[in-house]
């Protein structure tokens, strides 16, 4: 069959295929109405259910749309350079869509249509409240995905499903994930850490032995994250015991396949890796360390996925003694494999098929409820026609300021495509979802962030971690207490503190790259036709305010980066002088200082961070060229320190800023501490002696000497941010000891230090190199 033959075969399955999948649609839109529902009401609300969009053509499909609007790269290299890739389609189509938006916009009244900036612009103006959908969280298999229909089954909200049914209770919402569970995927998770053990046959228990083995390990298992452990047998050989990811760089990944070994009753399964990875590990300790190939054994044991796998491998490897990771970091408890396991995650390039979404449509408190179910029930059918689903809503937070109405959405549909959300497809949901809205009533505008200078918001994984570590549940009061004590989920929490502080802050976000800075000044000038219009209205004043500071100052840091590329290089063939720096840094900190002065909060910090990295950078400059321009060609160790005073200041200000912040969390670690033991005496006061309350008094001194293990680390840290602030004071020039880098803040202000000093020596370099090429 030639390929056009295969093409047109394909084409007339695909139709026969959407033939049957609109059946089905239309068959479903004519679902039962709810029981709770009279046929006359459930009429009324479907025939404000605006019609599905049209199914793509076939040809469309087979070029490579996917369900969310994006292009199959793959699929469209397989065809032939005729056919086109369907870009012309979906550029109609969005052409299309795009002018049906823009209908009702052309007005100057605030509440004009929301099809395009100006329209959107005068609708929150007019008191219009942004379109808010989040996808929460996946699940995989019929347990996950059972658990998130019953926690939006919570205070027994009942569940509409997407033919019309109404989940009254948890073995209902079972029963009918089970019904789903006939859709889900199949394919296993991937196993991205195993148990190795790695044998040199006949090296011994001696000083020499070990460092072959570290060099084996380390050549072997180049590029994968590992922890290792050597054990001396009793017959004085030597082992390595390993966890390894199995993924590792240059896109080499471990693969472990099993073979039979034996029949029956006596037959066994034994693990192999395969041939490829095995000859890739062998090969490489073969070469590194001389050994020959044929006497080195790698067999692998149990693997595990994701990251609480590699915490359960790890715990498993140093029940038997400690183990050290690839970057020579010691594993030696529970709090190390999960700190580990944390650093390990970006690597794993872990693969786990996902089945229902747990989707979150926000609106503000006093929004009318039945209206939002309404919207909701719209938009679920409009977007998620093909999928099975069940929703509700609730208003328990509506104290807080906002309702939700939460979904569970299957995400294979009846066609077996699968959703793979992207920053598009929210998009085209928050628009969806603002025009069902709008016809139910509701004041609901599809925005985005951009348009109002919005900073990055947070999720409700954030407030539950916070709530968890900050005001404990009564029913897991004892877990709870326990989770925020665990030095391994302080960094979780911290930064899940500071993404909320940040987004009820709302600071004005600064555009940084091309595409950002044009998009603030278009709506800088959006936002002012709006306040021409409508010169008294006070949220469109502060929009204004805000997206014009965006654009301005993002110029600025603009301009503060491409003179500061210039001053560092040539200008129209000449050298430049440390005098002709020096005139334009005066100016640039002249500009920094004004700008600066003008913004508060979260926004002055962000342009303060972003310009002190380029000044910094010309100031470095700026001397290292007055160095070379009277002839010195060696720097001593005080006239490196005098480079350094330049950033000396912001690099000490930056050591207190972490002593004062250590030891304000050393104090809350001491308070937290002794609540917990006020907790544990007041439970030894009961006197019971009850199974349970013995369980509960055992909790009790394990959290106890958990928070009192926290607060003295707390103590030591602070002290060595005390000590660090001091050395820096007295050397700025002189690394941070090592053994004072007991925090990440304090990490990062060494790695800081660092880098100014290594841009002092690359300067160095490359003057001498310059002034190199002048002399000959």
């Amino acid at each position: 069959m030639t390929r056009a033959a295969q093409i047109a075969w394909w084409v007339e399955q695909v139709e026969t295929t959407r033939r049957a999948v609109g059946a089905a649609r239309e068959e479903r839109r004519s679902r039962r109405p709810s029981p709770i529902l009279d046929d006359e009401e459930f009429r009324g609300r479907r025939g404000r259910v605006g019609p599905l969009p049209t199914p793509p053509a076939a040809v469309q499909v087979i070029r490579g749309t996917t369900i969310c609007g994006g292009q199959d790269e793959e699929r469209r290299r397989g065809l032939p350079a005729g056919t086109g890739g369907g870009s012309a389609s979906r550029q109609q189509a969005r052409s299309s869509l795009g002018r049906a938006g823009n209908s009702g916009g052309g007005g100057s009244g605030l509440g004009g249509g929301q099809g395009d900036a100006l329209g959107r612009a005068r609708q929150i103006a007019a008191g219009y409240q942004p379109a808010v959908i989040k996808v929460v969280s996946f699940a995989r298999g019929v347990a996950r995905a059972t658990a998130t229909g019953q926690y939006v089954q919570r205070e027994d909200v009942p569940l509409e499903t997407h033919d019309g049914r109404m989940l009254s209770d948890r073995e209902a919402v079972a029963e009918e994930i089970k019904a789903w569970s006939a859709g889900f995927e199949k394919r296993a998770e991937s196993q991205d850490a195993a148990a190795m053990r790695l044998t040199l046959h006949g090296v011994r228990d001696t000083p020499e032995g070990r460092a072959l083995y570290e060099q084996a390990i380390a050549s072997g298992f180049a590029g994968h994250r590992y922890a290792a452990r050597l054990d001396a047998l009793p017959s004085g050989a030597l082992e390595a015991q390993l966890v390894v990811a199995m993924a590792g760089t240059a896109r080499e990944r471990f693969r472990v396949r099993e073979e039979r070994i034996g029949v029956g009753e006596g037959g066994f399964v034994e693990r192999r890796l395969d041939p490829a990875s095995e000859a890739a590990a062998k090969a490489r300790i073969g070469e590194v360390t001389g050994f020959p190939v044929h006497a080195i054994s790698v067999v692998p044991g149990a693997s595990s996925h994701g990251r609480d796998g590699v915490t359960y491998r790890l715990g498993r490897l140093i029940e038997k003694g400690a183990a050290t990771d690839d970057r020579g970091r010691a594993v030696a408890n529970v709090a190390d494999a999960r700190i580990a396991a944390r650093e390990w995650g970006p690597s794993l390039r872990s693969q786990s098929s996902r089945d229902t979404m747990h989707l979150i449509i926000s609106a503000k408190a006093g929004t009318d409820v039945e209206a939002l179910t309404r919207a909701a029930r719209a938009f679920l059918h409009d977007r998620f026609a093909d999928h099975r689903f069940m929703f509700g809503v609730h208003t328990d937070k509506e104290g807080e300021g906002h309702i939700h109405a939460h979904a569970v959405i299957t995400v294979r549909n009846e066609a077996g495509q699968k959703v793979h959300p992207s920053r598009d497809t929210f998009r085209e949901w928050r628009q969806a979802y603002a025009e069902h809205a709008q016809a139910e009533g509701l004041k609901i505008v599809a925005t985005g962030a951009r348009e109002r200078a919005s900073s990055q918001s947070y999720g409700p994984r954030d407030k539950a971690i916070v709530e968890a570590a900050e005001r404990p549940r009564p029913a897991r009061e004892v877990r709870d207490r326990a989770y925020a004590a665990d030095p391994a989920n302080r960094r979780l929490i911290d930064n899940a503190r500071q993404r909320i502080r940040t987004a009820r802050a709302n600071p004005i976000r600064l555009p940084t790259t091309d595409t950002e800075r044009r998009a603030a000044g278009e709506h800088t000038a959006v936002w002012r036709q709006v306040v021409g219009e409508h010169p008294g209205n006070a949220t469109a004043l502060g929009m204004l305010a805000r997206v014009a500071t965006a654009e301005t100052v993002g110029g600025i840091l603009h301009t503060i980066s491409r003179r500061v590329g210039q001053l560092t290089t040539k200008e129209d063939g000449m050298a430049i002088t440390s005098d002709q720096m020096a005139k334009d840094l005066a100016v640039m900190n002249e500009a920094v200082s004004r700008t600066s002065d003008l913004l508060d909060g979260g926004t002055k910090q962000q342009f303060q961070e972003a310009s002190a990295r380029y000044l910094e950078t010309l100031a470095n400059r700026i001397d290292l060229q007055r160095v070379q321009e009277i002839g010195v060609e060696q720097l001593s160790r005080r006239e490196v320190e005098s480079l350094v005073g330049v950033n000396a200041d912001r690099l000490i200000s930056r050591a207190q800023e972490v002593e004062a912040r250590e030891t304000r969390e050393a104090a809350s670690a001491q308070l937290l501490a002794d609540r917990a033991v006020e907790v544990e005496r007041r439970q030894e006061g009961r006197g019971r002696a009850d199974p349970e309350a013995q369980r509960e008094l055992r909790s009790e001194r394990a959290v106890v000497a958990g928070t009192q293990q926290a607060a003295a680390r707390e103590a030591r840290e602070a002290a060595a941010a005390v000590e660090a602030a001091r050395v820096l004071a007295d050397h700025p020039a002189q690394p941070l000891p090592i053994g004072l880098v007991q925090t990440d803040a304090l990490g990062k202000l060494r790695a800081e230090q660092e880098r100014v000093l290594r841009e002092i020596e690359a300067e160095r370099g490359e003057a001498q190199a310059i002034k190199g090429q002048r002399l000959t």
